[in-house]
């Protein structure tokens, strides 16, 4: 008889590497902290593919779940995941894609407070961007503004009062 129950698994068992060229979540099993069992791994498909590895590279920025799976059939656990990115350029052309710039992998499960700013070439502030809202449609008081790079500086405040600031630019491409 194999030992074995369902993952216990919390955010402080989990590291991850975001704003980056190669987006990582890392589950750290090293101490057996998920519990006695022998766990598998997916990420955002509960009937996917599962991996043996605790690892995932190529993340998207986003919201994720990722799922602990007991390979004794003991149970799955789930746990949802942030992985934030700042998007480099946005089209405000009503395709349905990029139409709007936002800041990823933001909500109000991972985040209690945040500050997003955009700016002008000039540092004139223009928006003071809602990070529940659906992100900044290239208007400014009801007119649309030109093609060129915007400035943004962002302070996402954790529930735990951690501080995360990122300052940067973005493109606003029309055509």
């Amino acid at each position: 008889v194999s030992e074995s129950i369902i993952a216990d698994i919390s955010i402080d068992d989990i590291t991850i590497t975001d704003d980056s060229e190669n987006n990582t979540i890392t589950i750290n099993n090293s101490n057996n902290n998920l519990g006695i069992g022998d766990y598998e791994f997916v990420l955002d498909e509960i009937d996917g593919i599962y991996q043996d590895e605790p690892y995932f590279e190529n993340v998207a920025p986003g919201i994720h779940t990722l799922y602990i799976r007991d390979k004794n059939s003991c149970g799955i656990k789930s746990i949802d995941v942030s992985v934030v990115g700042f998007l480099n350029f946005f089209t405000p052309n009503n395709d349905g894609f990029n139409d709007t710039w936002k800041v990823l992998g933001v909500n109000e499960q991972f985040y209690s407070n945040a500050e997003i700013n955009i700016f002008d070439r000039f540092g004139k502030l223009i928006h003071q961007l809602n990070p529940r809202s659906n992100g900044w449609d290239g208007m400014y008081n009801g007119k649309q503004l030109p093609s060129s790079d915007y400035w943004f500086s962002a302070y996402l405040i954790d529930h735990q009062g951690n501080i995360r600031s990122k300052k940067g630019h973005f493109s606003l491409v029309r055509k």
